[in-house]
């Protein structure tokens, strides 16, 4: 393993002080409960399972990557983690009393608990959140690109508060900028000069553009790494593909092996797949007979809004959804996209897109096998017509089943752009595995509560 000594350690005494907070958080509730005592009858069963339910606390903390979670994100964001941490680590404490039998457990010990351990929970890592991003400051730093696509990137960065980065100037091919937000940043010289200017400016970090030439980016990355200032490198198309090369030698060359990725023949995921969607549609049957109901109440037109996709290998599918737009909303206009304040939506359909609701019908494309539980999200045909002309490689995104949620959905926001999308899709081509699948259903339970995030 090559994570520092430093990284793992601290990981390990978060780790041992979250279980801690957990079962002082059990111990706590059963004080409250029988008035300051510990009845030998009923704490004897927290006992037998203090073990798995501090594992099981463990693997959903780490689920929500509350251990791997970075100071530059919201705090909101780790917060909703936390809830949904400590209610499935309840859910499963709840499972293991009825397994076990050992139903002396009091189900209020539960609530109380899962209370106690909330704010404990909330008031710890607060703490280290905010001595993190103590601890990391403010960053200056420089963007090196070409093209206006530098001076959005740098908006970006500048808009995000939470990044604690500081833009302190541009290098790029243009010796000037026009147009909104331009005026902000102050251009340090051309491309040509990087080198002069990356060791006259105090600067922490170097951020690079994808669009720069990569015989480039590797000069200016080595510069870089020798004069001990961090690079942000946005990756491109081969960037993305190198996640999880194998490194091999052929006789004394070193090369990285960048494998395909179908998804063929994996029976564990599709095994995934059916046991979610039926599960999932049967205990939400009744809800979507509501939500039927009421979207006819509320608008003419059908209940059931059927649209072609774009699926695995570049084949088309009709997808299900519920209808949250007024009849033939696309009559005059053709297709666009739905933005987030779509006065085309209903009153009802505006709720529905809001908590995600309307996607529910796609657990029948799940089931038919159009469509993943989790994958790249599935594109119109005229959009995919388009993109594959602007974005090189777009069409690799079809080389794996579509989904109801993806990493693009819980990393990204309402507006995060197609070329962006694209990366997050090939990186969960990547690293696409059952855990992963797992995680990202996990974390698109937490997207629910956060509205700028994907849709």
């Amino acid at each position: 393993m090559w994570l520092s000594d430093r990284k793992t350690g601290r990981s390990i005494i978060i780790m041992l002080m979250d279980v801690l907070i957990i079962n002082i958080s059990i111990i706590l509730a059963y004080l409250i409960r029988f008035n300051c005592t510990l009845p030998s009858y009923n704490f004897e069963p927290y006992l037998q399972l203090f073990l798995w339910i501090s594992l099981g606390s463990l693997f959903f903390l780490n689920m929500y990557q509350l251990y791997s979670v970075s100071p530059r994100t919201k705090w909101d964001n780790q917060f909703y983690s936390i809830v949904l941490a400590v209610s499935l680590t309840l859910m499963l404490s709840i499972s293991l009393t009825y397994i076990s039998a050992n139903y002396a457990f009091p189900r209020s010990v539960f609530i109380l608990s899962g209370l106690i351990q909330v704010i404990l929970l909330t008031v710890w890592r607060y703490f280290l959140w905010r001595a993190a991003k103590k601890a990391l400051g403010v960053q200056k730093a420089i963007i090196i690109g070409s093209g206006q696509e530098t001076l959005e990137m740098a908006e970006r960065f500048a808009e995000f508060s939470e990044s604690h980065i500081e833009i302190i100037g541009i290098i790029s091919e243009e010796a000037s900028f026009s147009g909104a937000g331009s005026e902000k940043f102050k251009v340090l010289g051309s491309i040509d000069e990087y080198d002069k200017i990356i060791n006259s400016v105090v600067c922490d970090v170097v951020i690079i553009i994808p669009s720069l030439d990569a015989g480039l980016k590797e000069q200016i990355v080595c510069l870089c790494y020798s004069s001990g200032k961090e690079v942000f490198l946005i990756p491109a198309l081969y960037e993305v593909l190198l996640v999880k090369a194998d490194l091999n030698l052929i006789d004394d060359i070193p090369v990285f092996g960048v494998k395909n990725t179908n998804g063929e023949g994996n029976f564990i995921k599709r095994f995934l797949d059916l046991f979610v969607a039926i599960a999932a549609f049967v205990i939400t049957l009744p809800i979507m007979a509501l939500i039927g109901f009421i979207i006819k109440l509320d608008s003419p037109g059908a209940i059931i809004y059927k649209q072609e996709r774009v699926t695995k290998g570049g084949k088309l599918f009709t997808l299900y959804k519920f209808r949250t737009m007024v009849q033939d909303a696309e009559q005059g206009t053709g297709p666009v996209f739905a933005c987030e304040d779509d006065q085309r939506a209903t009153r009802v359909g505006r709720i529905l897109r809001l908590s995600r609701l309307d996607e529910l019908p796609q657990l029948v494309n799940v089931i038919r096998g159009d469509m993943s539980m989790v994958g790249p999200r599935p594109e119109r045909p005229f959009f995919v017509e388009q993109y594959v002309k602007e974005i090189y490689g777009y069409e690799n995104r079809h080389r794996i089943k579509p989904g109801i949620t993806g990493i693009a959905q819980i990393a990204g926001k309402y507006n995060t752009g197609p070329r962006e999308k694209l990366v997050f899709d090939l990186l969960y081509a990547k690293r696409n595995n059952i855990l992963v699948d797992l995680q990202i259903l996990l974390q698109t339970v937490k997207v629910l509560f956060m509205r700028d995030k994907a849709s």
